[in-house]
């Protein structure tokens, strides 16, 4: 724990500053009333600033109200500045929280920015699929489908047998995969290897035959150099439960292989009830892995209604994401470390492309009704991923 809030003190960059002393009364940057407290013992912050978002430091550094030993924080319930009320076209560059409710459509008329930096391919290239007609609703993804979805292979750490593919992830970069920290922490299996442009785990390549053509894509199975798990992941708690694979050589994108695009900090968080859309080799109703890309939509809960609804599990924080709940319908075993998805229309470019709100991370058996499946919200940890990915690259 000392050496976690070490780290914490060099990151905000705390004052030594006299002030109040624990367990005062005291008022956070959004004008709550709160109580000054130690920066370890205050939860939603402490959990906020290890994602090493700019937005949660300096929020931090805003709510010290003393120092006795280690920084004190006035700790109410957000880790965020509230948004603005100003109805101004400014307001679509700060995240939303996730209890506001909008009437109109979010994924439509957005003004998406790029991020300043040449380690995320910018809006010409991530996100994109090729132009196809899909079957909505439909369970199955086409062979171009999610042209990001990547199949990660384990062994067993005891016999050395093939695994097979037991975790998803998506390529964010021509290096790099996000997938989820519990699966390359796993105490049984260890992974081997990844599969890029698959859709038939059992064929190579993968075919569909048309009217008038054939269409093929190869599967490209690659080594990783480097696994990067979020270094506060709790296998107990399941937060901050996201890492990074760095591949052992740079790839080429293609009609089956490209990036898929990261949330900007001025995307909008989805309200309640948004439709979002999670793909992988997960589990089937009857409880076997399926030799296909499989897709499902999962609406979005809030976090107080998904606490609820977990009650007897593990309470989930502002850095998770909450999804599912219906019979039938959710993320399953298999997919974990893949991604939950929407699509945007940039109002200027008037292309629709997939961002990646949310990594599968954990949930309470699989499709059961009334028990949602919670993501490791990717906004959150945008800064961490961009650390990592350019001192690496």
């Amino acid at each position: 724990m000392y050496s976690r809030i070490l780290y914490l003190l060099v990151l905000v960059q705390f004052r030594a500053i006299l002030g109040k002393n624990r367990g005062d009364s005291c008022t956070t940057p959004n004008n709550e009333k709160a109580t000054c407290t130690a920066i370890q013992d205050c939860k939603v912050i402490f959990d906020a600033i290890v994602t090493q978002n700019s937005s949660a430091i300096n929020f931090a550094r805003e709510s010290q109200c003393g120092y006795d030993s280690s920084p004190l924080v006035c700790c109410g319930n957000d880790a965020y500045h509230a948004p603005t009320t100003q109805n101004s076209i400014f307001n679509i560059f700060t995240r939303l929280p996730e209890t506001v409710t909008q009437a109109s459509n979010l994924n439509q008329d957005v003004i998406l920015e790029d991020f300043k930096t040449d380690a995320l391919p910018d809006r010409t290239v991530c996100g994109l699929e090729k132009e196809a007609k899909r079957v909505i609703g439909g369970t199955v993804a086409d062979l171009d489908e999610f042209p990001w979805m990547v199949a990660l292979e384990f062994k067993s750490k005891f016999t050395g047998e093939d695994a097979g593919v037991r975790c998803g992830g998506s390529l964010i970069n021509n290096r790099y995969i996000l997938t989820a920290a519990h699966c390359i922490l796993d105490k049984e299996f260890e992974l081997t290897g990844v599969r890029l442009g698959d859709w038939k785990i059992s064929t190579d390549p993968d075919c569909i035959d048309g009217v008038a053509i054939s269409e093929c894509s190869s599967v490209l199975r690659m080594k990783v150099k480097e696994k990067l798990p979020h270094p506060y992941y709790s296998n107990k708690a399941k937060n901050n439960d996201i890492a990074l694979l760095r591949l052992e050589n740079d790839i080429k994108f293609t009609d089956y292989i490209r990036p898929v695009c990261l949330p900007p900090i001025n995307l909008p968080n989805p309200p309640p009830n948004t439709p979002l859309t999670v793909a992988g080799w997960g589990a089937t109703e009857n409880g076997t892995s399926s030799d296909v890309k499989l897709k499902v939509e999962v609406p979005i809960l809030t976090n107080d209604v998904c606490n609820r609804k977990l009650s007897s599990s593990k309470p989930i924080s502002s850095n998770q994401l909450c999804a599912g709940g219906e019979q039938g319908r959710d993320s399953c075993q298999g997919d974990s470390g893949g991604p939950l998805m929407r699509t945007y229309q940039d109002s200027r470019t008037l292309q629709s492309q997939w961002y990646q709100e949310g990594v599968v991370s954990w949930g309470v058996g699989c499709a059961r009704a009334g028990y949602p499946a919670i993501y490791t919200r990717v906004s959150r940890y945008i800064n961490w991923i961009l650390n990592n990915i350019s001192d690496n690259s």
